[in-house]
């Protein structure tokens, strides 16, 4: 669950970095119950076994365990520069991560405190976030193309696509039901 925080703060995804960012150290002492020294030293031993591993779906427990700390942190959908106007497009790494705290709203795990995190592409001026891309100088927002799995719907607010689409729902029945009620009348 922690994997694709480490991946943003490396340049190579297929191969593990030499450390740990920061953050995922502070996650695993926190969970593990030891200290960052001993994080560092299992990373070391371990960290090809987990850069290799499968995806593992966590129980319910692992959730609740891992909620404690940080859950479901959201990142952008790319590495690379995306803008097909720019020299470097799908070239160029993106950096200077900024992160700040946010919260998920989910239909499976209820509400969530997480972490969100945009990064930059110096060559092109552009901020990629969770689900959408801002130029430096226009501030235009571009979307990436279909639907995302969670949705910003404030700066710090995010709400998964099934949770979102149950309020569709239970608005569509609830015209329904009032539509045959006023039918009926």
């Amino acid at each position: 669950m922690v994997k694709p925080a480490i991946e943003h703060h490396t340049v190579d995804i297929h191969h593990p970095p030499g450390n740990l960012p920061g953050s995922v150290e502070r996650l695993l002492v926190g969970l593990l119950g030891t200290g960052i020294d001993v994080i560092q030293s299992y990373w070391v031993l371990l960290c090809h076994v987990v850069w290799q591993a499968e995806v593992v779906v966590p129980s319910a427990n692992d959730i609740q365990q891992f909620n404690r700390y940080a859950y479901g942190d959201i990142y952008p959908p790319t590495y690379v520069c995306l803008s097909s106007d720019c020299p470097n497009y799908q070239m160029g790494v993106l950096t200077d991560p900024i992160t700040y705290q946010a919260t998920r709203f989910t239909l499976q795990y209820g509400v969530l405190p997480i972490y969100t995190t945009s990064m930059y592409f110096c060559k092109c001026f552009r901020r990629y976030h969770h689900n959408f891309s801002v130029h430096k100088s226009t501030n235009t927002r571009t979307y990436y193309y279909g639907v995302p799995s969670t949705i910003q719907v404030a700066t710090h607010f995010f709400i998964d696509t099934p949770l979102l689409e149950l309020f569709a729902n239970a608005k569509v029945f609830g015209w329904q039901v009032m539509h045959c009620f006023t039918q009926k009348n």
